[in-house]
């Protein structure tokens, strides 16, 4: 338990210190899954994989995919044996909810100051989503399946349904989801099955009157 929060500290060390940053490009859909994809940049010399393992672990980050640069500088998974220390890693990783994603950003944000308390997604009575994802350890690009509110992003610059974040600044904004596809089919059904029915009875109501 020493080694692996010694291992834990000595990333978040090196982010704090400058000689590492991590560059995130996350999704946030609208029923709150998405992805999160993190690049940790160290300028400190090869990174152990076990620190970055430990970190995940000790976060309960289950569904995620590490990946570093090959030899033609193309990323492409590591394998589970493979214990080569790197000085560039990629972190791939899915999440299903609110949950999930809180894990993630607990992973990134171990031991920095001013560490989020907030819930990393949080649903308000309007259906908005709260997002709170603590201090930015790099460039942070989130891109949500919705509306941006433009009054909530104090530290990100807005590009459509993008907002991003730069290093050190908090990430915390709230957006609108947009709704279902499936719902608008659901309407356009209804609508059509209503509208059928209804020419229906007048073509029966107009055949019956000109019998008469």
């Amino acid at each position: 338990m020493r080694r692996l929060c010694l291992m834990i500290l000595s990333l978040c060390m090196l982010v704090l210190s400058g000689c590492a940053t991590i560059n995130s490009d996350i999704t946030i859909k609208n029923d709150g899954s998405g992805t999160w994809d993190a690049t940790v940049n160290s300028q400190a010399g090869p990174l152990e994989k076990k620190t970055i393992t430990d970190a995940l672990t000790k976060n309960n980050v289950q569904n995620y995919t590490l990946k570093a640069p090959n030899a033609e500088g193309k990323m492409q998974t590591v394998e589970e044996s493979d214990t080569t220390s790197r000085p560039v890693w990629k972190v791939e990783v899915k999440f299903a909810n609110g949950t999930e994603l809180e894990q993630m950003r607990n992973a990134i944000t171990s031991q920095f100051t001013g560490k989020s308390k907030e819930p990393a997604l949080q649903k308000t009575a309007d259906d908005a989503y709260i997002v709170d994802l603590g201090t930015a350890a790099g460039q942070t690009n989130i891109t949500v399946d919705g509306d941006i509110i433009k009054e909530s992003v104090q530290d990100g610059a807005i590009k459509g349904n993008t907002v991003t974040f730069p290093e050190n600044s908090k990430i915390h904004f709230t957006f609108k989801p947009s709704h279902s596809w499936l719902l608008y089919a659901g309407i356009a059904i209804v609508i059509i099955i209503i509208g059928g029915a209804g020419y229906w009875f007048y073509l029966r109501r107009k055949y019956y009157g000109d019998a008469a």
